[in-house]
């Protein structure tokens, strides 16, 4: 009966908390700490921090992004008043893109001079530097940075490409712009700022996935003007919303996420509307260019050769000028639009 009551009691706890639950949470609920030790001797709960513990089964059942997910909010629980998860971690319990899987331990930063040496244990690592109050929230029970923060730190760290798609979303989730710059002012003693400076100077609120944000960076990396983005393009009565648009050229790029197709019953539905709106839009005088993940990840290069491409086969032909950066239903007047 004892192991019984002991898991069901643990269970009340996950129920409670979440998927990581601290020694803490056990005296707030009024169980003895001793339960979730006797239950991670069992093996039927893993210790992922200092105190905090996960049960196994969903352990061994979770993916790489959900075991390091598990393990920030578990250094988080376990680290001072004063630390806040950083980069990747945070990225996580914002709901911030990431590019690809985190790798090794979660980071915090705590406010203070950053020439102090970090604090380091088997679950994670705390460093010091810039924190302005400003910048600090709460994600699932712990102390993380801002978006703002977030997205400079990935940039120093990650580089500029992981950097911009997280500042686009940081942007695009309604991020002032200037509280980046305002950030990198403060820090620019500090390794990797220049890339952050470049990122916080080439985001775009109006990128709205993290394949619009490579599409932009394929033309960025090439040293071209990248496209405008999510403009809304007027065919006859009708309009379109198109992922990007070349002004000077009349080229349309449209990114294909694979969550259009996969798994959807109305796959073919999806491909016959899309062929349509290609054809309404070349019948306005656009071209159009489609991409894919693997063409922003594996060759990004081939984005604005293909836009190029695309421009010369209109050569001399009149650029369509029926679009505006604006919601055609705005009760403002638009941004940009003419009538072809």
């Amino acid at each position: 009966m004892g192991i019984v009551n002991d898991r069901r009691q643990a269970a009340q706890l996950f129920d409670r908390w979440g998927p990581v639950v601290h020694l803490r949470d056990a005296d707030a609920g009024g169980i003895a700490r001793g339960l979730l030790l006797r239950q991670a001797d069992r093996g039927e709960l893993l210790r992922i921090a200092k105190s905090a513990f996960v049960q196994t089964d969903d352990w061994e059942s979770a993916s790489v992004r959900e075991r390091f997910c598990r393990q920030a909010i578990a250094f988080g629980l376990c680290t001072g008043d004063d630390a806040h998860l950083t980069g990747p971690a945070a990225a996580l319990l914002l709901g911030l893109p990431l590019l690809g899987d985190p790798v090794g331990l979660p980071v915090a930063v705590r406010p203070g001079d950053p020439h102090i040496g970090h604090d380091r244990s088997p679950y994670g690592r705390v460093r010091h530097g810039h924190l302005p109050l400003v910048h600090r929230t709460v994600r699932s029970r712990v102390r993380t940075v801002g978006a703002a923060y977030c997205a400079v730190d990935v940039a120093r760290h990650l580089g500029p490409r992981d950097g911009l798609v997280v500042a686009d979303a940081a942007l695009h989730g309604g991020v002032d712009p200037a509280s980046l710059i305002d950030l990198i002012k403060h820090m620019q003693a500090y390794p990797g700022i220049s890339t952050a400076l470049w990122v916080a100077q080439h985001a775009d609120p109006g990128c709205e996935s993290a394949l619009e944000t490579l599409g932009r960076y394929a033309f960025l990396a090439a040293k071209l003007t990248p496209p405008l983005s999510n403009v809304w393009v007027r065919v006859d009565d009708r309009w379109f919303r198109v992922d990007h648009l070349q002004p000077e050229s009349g080229v349309v790029l449209e990114a294909d996420g694979a969550v259009k197709y996969n798994n959807r019953d109305d796959a073919d539905q999806v491909v016959t509307s899309e062929k349509a709106r290609e054809r309404a839009l070349r019948r306005a005088g656009f071209g159009v260019v489609r991409y894919t993940w693997a063409d922003a990840v594996g060759s990004p290069w081939s984005i604005p050769q293909r836009a190029r491409d695309e421009a010369s086969l209109r050569a001399g032909k009149p650029v369509p000028t029926c679009w505006t950066l604006d919601p055609p239903w705005s009760t403002t007047p638009p941004a940009r639009i003419n009538s072809a």
